[in-house]
């Protein structure tokens, strides 16, 4: 498998084997996902589409450290991120992980240029120095100085997303997750950022793993992975 490393030497292949979560519920276990064996190249990247509730979201929230499978395990760069106690999981996500979800969920009370250096300021102990640690000087290589000083109730959607993705990179993150990132956007804003995103994966060496409904925006990726429809507990049960 090809790995690339970014700026702070971390190596971001992923590797999963078949991952199942279920949840606990009285009536007995729900499954949340079953995902087959996973392996992408570092630097590449992988647009996962599927039906409303197939799991998508849950299988990201893997990859983060987020959440722990139930079966399967999870490697980013061959750490076991799934073997991690969680304390180390915060780390490792801190240090080589760059999250964009549908909500932009940027600061009320802060600048635009406020929302991406408090984001660095969390990253740095962890955060290797050089280009494109710098808030401004990251904002202008976007296109996105002349909003610096903006609040983000002074933005639109896109643009508010626009950030949220710089904010996501400024640390030069090994691998970008991304939930839905352009599911609140219109068509125009939605095309602007799926190119901003994956112009900046290429332009840092990250890995690159998008959920999405929409085919449109699947294109941009390397590859696109369809998660099946899940199958209840019972059935399988009945089927073994």
């Amino acid at each position: 498998m090809t790995t690339t490393a970014v700026a702070d030497h971390i190596r971001n292949d992923i590797l999963t084997t078949e991952l199942i979560v279920d949840h606990p519920t009285e009536q007995g276990p729900v499954r949340a996902l079953q995902c087959p064996a996973v392996a992408i190249a570092g630097g590449s990247s992988l647009a996962v589409m599927g039906a409303s509730g197939c799991g998508k979201s849950t299988l990201l929230g893997l990859l983060a450290g987020l959440a722990l499978p139930t079966e399967g395990s999870v490697a980013i760069g061959g750490e076991a991120v799934s073997a991690l106690p969680e304390r180390a999981r915060v780390r490792f996500r801190r240090r080589a992980l760059g999250m964009v979800y549908q909500a932009d969920n940027l600061l009320p009370h802060l600048t635009v240029e406020e929302n991406v250096g408090l984001q660095l300021a969390i990253c740095r102990r962890d955060a290797a120095p050089g280009p494109g640690t710098d808030p401004g000087a990251l904002l202008e290589r976007l296109g996105l100085g002349e909003l610096s000083e903006r609040m983000p109730d002074q933005l639109s959607g896109g643009q508010r997303q626009r950030v949220a993705v710089a904010r996501a990179i400024i640390h030069r993150p090994a691998v970008i997750l991304a939930d839905e990132p352009t599911g609140a956007l219109d068509a125009d804003s939605a095309q602007i950022v799926i190119e901003l995103l994956v112009d900046v994966q290429h332009e840092i060496g990250a890995t690159l793993v998008i959920v999405t409904h929409d085919p449109v925006i699947a294109s941009h990726a390397d590859r696109v992975m369809n998660l099946g429809p899940l199958v209840p507990n019972s059935e399988q049960s009945h089927a073994s």
